[in-house]
């Protein structure tokens, strides 16, 4: 039932208790829900700018070498470079049967190329382009995180990608 005033309130402004009791109730879901966002963001979370030239370095040389090792078929090795967070879904098997399954564009790459690094010094995007076996190109945001000083891939999303932003992958 929405929230309503008392046509007649015993005092100019007053409440009745049910009244009262259903503004709370009314209240409390977005007061909850703010709450809730400012509990778990974690304070000085950084927004993504673009990556320094050496961020960049290291983003890129892990996916390159996991896209190399993915055409080497040393799963052990591709698998080397997941998060933690990834690890722990997938034993190398599992997650060789995913990359094959799931995204097999991916397992059989032909070209690879790499749009603009983007990072807060704890996560890190880059869009990545690639063509398979067949010729047909397609695109995916890579998401990294920060992981003892080293870089380790978290997740890949495939993506539409607009003809302008194609024609600025290098």
């Amino acid at each position: 039932m929405p929230f309503r005033l008392s046509e007649t309130p015993s005092q100019p402004g007053s409440f009745s208790h049910e009244e009262f009791v259903r503004l709370l109730r009314a209240l409390s879901l977005p007061f909850a829900a703010c709450l809730l966002f400012f509990l778990i963001t974690p304070a000085g979370v950084q927004p993504m700018r673009r990556s320094t030239a050496e961020v960049r370095q290291q983003v890129l040389g892990v996916v390159e070498s996991q896209f190399t090792a993915f055409r080497d078929g040393d799963y052990a090795r591709a698998y080397s470079f997941a998060a933690p967070g990834i690890q722990q879904q997938f034993d190398v098997a599992a997650f060789e049967r995913m990359v094959k399954d799931g995204y097999p564009i991916i397992a059989y790459w032909r070209a690879v190329s790499f749009g603009e690094v983007q990072d807060n010094g704890r996560e890190a995007v880059v869009l990545v382009s690639v063509r398979g076996r067949g010729g047909r190109t397609r695109f995916f945001r890579y998401l990294l995180v920060r992981e003892a000083n080293q870089w380790r891939i978290g997740g890949v999303v495939e993506v539409n990608v607009p003809p302008a932003v194609q024609g600025q992958m290098v």
